[in-house]
């Protein structure tokens, strides 16, 4: 055989081996400031929580999270890392997303809109007694995000699919306030804009859908998490962009709830998946 054919032989040999070796390219996921997703800690949550679809702890103390599933009704509290858990009732079944705890009331956000709050004291007992429903308070749409802000006592919702969303290349926001009495309000919206964090990171052609919401008041940054694009999107006060990661889908399968602890510690929490996975609760320390 001659030169010649040899590497004519050899080229294509050689070229599947370069695309076979780009193809099979390690993706580097950076972590925000401050975290490190490569070294968490991985808790697994009560049978009861497979469907998980939002965490939150109280402001005065972590020794507790609370967190809800999107069917039943109910809001299951537990210290992170035990499988021993308590529950109160709150509403009948249905197709609950978010939660948050404000100015002395847990608030439960429903997928069409509806926001449910009652008193934190009511936790001792079985089922809430004094339940506050708020309907037709923002358009009804498909919402999961649900976020306090302990500070002033409002509540911050982001559309998952909203009409007002679909030609436009910005997801709308909708702010309540909550009253002393646990009676919600309306205080204004937002918007953020898709196009800054396809500046910082590739949405890839499509709309970016949160999943949950929360707030690092240590930073004043809000953390948006999204399930369908696996990505976590940090905004500062203004909803502006500042940061975007795409999440590794073998840490993070389904993350859909978000929240911090006191400590500054950040946890995300992924569904269960199918019925053979345990949900998980990703404990990530402040460095």
């Amino acid at each position: 055989m001659n030169g010649r054919k040899l590497l004519l032989i050899c080229m294509p040999i050689a070229s599947l081996f370069f695309l076979t070796a780009c193809a099979q390219t390690t993706q580097v996921y950076r972590s925000p400031k401050g975290y490190d997703f490569n070294k968490g800690e991985k808790l697994f949550l009560p049978d009861a929580l497979h469907e998980l679809s939002g965490i939150a702890f109280p402001a005065e103390s972590s020794k507790h999270i609370f967190a809800n599933e999107d069917e039943n009704g109910l809001v299951y509290y537990f210290a992170p890392g035990e499988h021993q858990y308590q529950q109160i009732k709150f509403a009948k079944k249905g197709d609950y997303e978010g939660i948050a705890i404000s100015n002395g009331y847990i608030v439960v956000l429903e997928s069409k809109g509806t926001v449910y709050s009652f008193p934190y004291s009511d936790i001792l007992q079985r089922e809430a007694t004094n339940v506050k429903v708020g309907k037709d308070l923002i358009p009804k749409a498909e919402y999961e995000s649900l976020a306090a802000s302990q500070s002033d006592s409002l509540l911050y919702i982001i559309c998952k699919k909203c009409a007002v969303d679909k030609s436009s290349s910005t997801v709308t926001g909708y702010v309540l306030g909550l009253s002393k009495e646990g009676d919600f309000f309306k205080k204004g919206e937002f918007k953020i804009d898709e196009k800054q964090i396809d500046l910082i990171s590739s949405l890839k052609g499509k709309q970016f859908r949160p999943s949950a919401l929360t707030k690092n008041k240590r930073t004043n940054e809000w953390y948006i998490l999204s399930s369908i694009n696996k990505m976590l999107v940090v905004a500062n006060d203004k909803w502006e962009v500042v940061g975007a990661f795409p999440l590794d889908p073998s840490l993070f399968n389904q993350p859909e709830a978000i929240a911090f602890d006191d400590s500054g510690s950040l946890y995300i929490g992924n569904e269960g998946g199918d019925k053979a996975n345990k949900a998980t609760l990703l404990k990530f320390k402040l460095n």
